[in-house]
């Protein structure tokens, strides 16, 4: 159950600027299902008015580092990387059991019109070797012309309640072009009133595997995605905080606690920030607190939320930034639970800054992905913040 090492790689190919999302009913897998949309990367990338002013940070800035953005992602320009994490798990929703998994990586180029999304071949734990893998797929997402609504009893209600977005794309195989089911995304709606987002977006994904016979009913991945921040343009002396929210989901086969059903769940806190300091190497620390977790229910309902602290988590150790000079930033590091948390173990977690810096000040946004858990249970999400 500790394949997270290598199950954080990005898996989403092409970003597009496109209309806003529509309102609408529906269906009970989308109310089930706790997935970013696709569709959210398009609308919260369409940079209108987001030309930048100089880089830099609190008490000092990089040398003569300046901004560049396009109005909108299809006149982006190779400076302009769009990227993310993810990470990807398969679930057994009989036991339940979610595993992460190892996939192979993408690099989104900018494109225009819509949102498609490759997602190479995923692994699957304990089947036949001849069928050892969900076969690669393509979704193309058009906020214009399809659906989306409100998650119904969402982890979030009580601390974003206009947060969460569901909606509905078939998937086609990469190889052939055949149907391969629907995708679900529930994501983080860049247009809230509560949490609007201008550089990046965070959510997840999942789809129905295809593959006989196999006991894993599903893949997924928790997403976190945008314009990311110049390695070149980050401060280099300042300290910032962040605020913003954690989705994810969890899945529990421990029968011994009768404070929580075995199954499924969704799940949503409040994540934060508290210093990042960018003096000389860097160093970033995250945590989540407030969590609530809705229960996945036959049917596609969601029954809750309630009120779960054993999953609020935080680092273990300061993550350095790794900044790459004209494109790019990362860190990396390792999460667990609280004290008085659940048994879960260290996990690794992934992230990026987003946006370019406004004057003096730090980049405006932060986001990542990140997967924990023991062999009973494990826990599998991403984050998205910005500055005060």
């Amino acid at each position: 159950m500790n394949a997270m090492k290598s199950a954080l790689p990005f898996g989403i190919e092409r970003i597009a600027a496109t209309a806003p999302m529509k309102k609408a009913n529906s269906d009970d897998f989308s109310k089930r299902s706790c997935v970013l949309s696709a569709g959210t990367l398009s609308v919260l990338l369409a940079l209108a008015g987001c030309g930048g002013g100089g880089g830099g940070g609190p008490g000092g800035a990089p040398s003569g580092a300046a901004f560049v953005y396009p109005s909108s992602l299809a006149a982006a320009i190779p400076t302009d990387t769009v990227n993310g994490f993810v990470s990807p798990y398969a679930l057994d929703t009989a036991t339940p059991e979610l595993v992460s998994v190892p996939q192979a990586g993408l690099s989104p180029v900018p494109s225009t019109g819509t949102l498609v999304i490759t997602v190479f071949a995923i692994p699957l734990p304990h089947v036949p070797p001849e069928a050892s893998a969900e076969p690669a797929f393509v979704v193309t997402y058009d906020p214009a012309s399809l659906i989306s609504s409100q998650l119904l009893n969402s982890p979030l209600q009580n601390l974003c309640p206009d947060c969460l977005k569901t909606a509905i794309a078939p998937a086609t195989a990469l190889a052939g072009g055949a149907p391969a089911g629907d995708v679900i995304f529930t994501y983080q709606d860049p247009n809230s009133a509560s949490f609007p987002l201008r550089y990046s977006t965070l959510g997840m994904w999942s789809k129905l595997t295809t593959v006989s016979p196999t006991r894993w009913s599903e893949v997924g991945g928790p997403f976190s995605a945008g314009v990311l921040t110049r390695g070149i343009d980050l401060p280099i002396t300042g300290t910032a905080s962040y605020d913003g929210f954690f989705i994810g989901r969890f899945a529990t086969s421990d029968t011994t606690d009768p404070s929580l059903p075995a199954g499924t769940y969704i799940v949503g806190a409040n994540a934060h920030v508290e210093v990042v300091n960018f003096s000389g190497v860097g160093a970033v620390t995250v945590s989540t607190s407030n969590t609530h977790i809705s229960q996945e229910m036959d049917g596609g309902l969601l029954m809750g939320p309630v009120a779960e602290p054993r999953l609020d988590l935080t680092n273990t150790t300061l993550m350095p930034i790794v900044r790459t000079s004209a494109s790019s930033n990362s860190f990396t590091g390792e999460i667990s639970p609280k004290p008085n948390g659940f048994d879960l173990g260290t996990g690794e977690i992934k992230g990026s800054f987003y946006g370019p810096p406004a004057g003096a000040g730090p980049p405006p946004e932060l986001g990542g992905a990140l997967a924990i858990g023991s062999t009973t249970q494990r826990l599998v999400g991403s984050f998205g913040l910005k500055t005060p």
